[in-house]
C-alpha cells in the first residue's frame, strides 16, 4: 500500500509554485476571538435574563405581547450568532504561508473576497516587528511590516512572533545567499 498524502514540503496551496518548499503557516493569534465571543455571551445572558424577567413578572402574560418577545428575542439571538460565526471563518480563512522563497498572505472570505499577495522573501529590505502593550509582550503576540521595493505587507496578530521573526530572518539570508551570484576566481 503507498501512502499517496503529501508531506508538508509537497502541501498545496493557492499561488504554490511547484519548486516552493513549505516552511511553516500560521493564523491570527487567538485574541481576535476574544471580544467577538465575549460580546455573543454578554448578548445571549442578556436574552436569558430579560426574558426569565418578562415571563417571570407576568407582562408577557398576553398572547400577542408574548409572541412579540419571543419574535425580538430571536432576532437578536439570531444576528448575534450570524456575527459571531462571520468573525470566526474570517479568522480561519485568514493565513500566511511561508516557504522557502516567498510569503503568501491569502484572506477569503466565505463568497465575496479572495485575496492573495505573495511577497519574495529574498527581496525584503525591512522587516519590522512590532509588539505594544503588556499583553501583546506577554501573550507573545504582535505585528510584522515587511517591505519590498515598492510594496508594504502589513500582518497583525501573529502568535509566537519571537519564533516567527527569528525563522523569518534565516529565510531571508538563506534565499538571499542562494540569488547571490559567484565571484568569478582570478578577477
Amino acid at each position: 500500500m503507498v501512502n499517496t498524502t503529501p508531506t508538508l514540503a509537497e502541501f498545496p496551496f493557492p499561488g504554490k509554485h511547484s519548486n516552493e518548499r513549505f516552511q511553516f503557516c500560521f493564523r491570527q493569534h487567538w485574541i481576535r476571538l476574544l471580544w467577538p465571543f465575549t460580546k455573543l455571551l454578554i448578548i445571549n445572558v442578556i436574552l436569558i435574563l430579560s426574558g426569565i424577567f418578562l415571563f417571570r413578572s407576568g407582562i408577557a402574560n398576553e398572547e400577542v405581547l408574548r409572541r412579540t418577545v419571543l419574535i425580538i428575542g430571536s432576532v437578536f439571538f439570531l444576528v448575534a450568532h450570524f456575527e459571531f460565526l462571520i468573525r470566526f471563518y474570517r479568522y480561519f480563512l485568514y493565513i500566511v504561508i511561508v516557504t522557502d522563497k516567498k510569503i503568501h498572505r491569502i484572506k477569503k472570505t466565505l463568497i465575496t473576497v479572495d485575496d492573495h499577495i505573495s511577497m519574495d522573501i529574498w527581496m525584503l529590505q525591512d522587516i519590522q516587528k512590532s509588539q505594544y502593550g503588556i499583553i501583546q509582550n506577554v501573550l507573545g503576540f504582535g505585528s510584522f511590516i515587511l517591505e519590498a521595493q515598492e510594496t508594504t505587507l502589513r500582518i497583525h496578530f501573529i502568535p509566537d512572533i519571537s519564533a516567527k521573526y527569528a525563522s523569518l530572518m534565516h529565510l531571508r539570508e538563506q534565499a538571499r545567499a542562494l540569488m547571490s551570484y559567484p565571484v568569478p576566481q582570478g578577477s
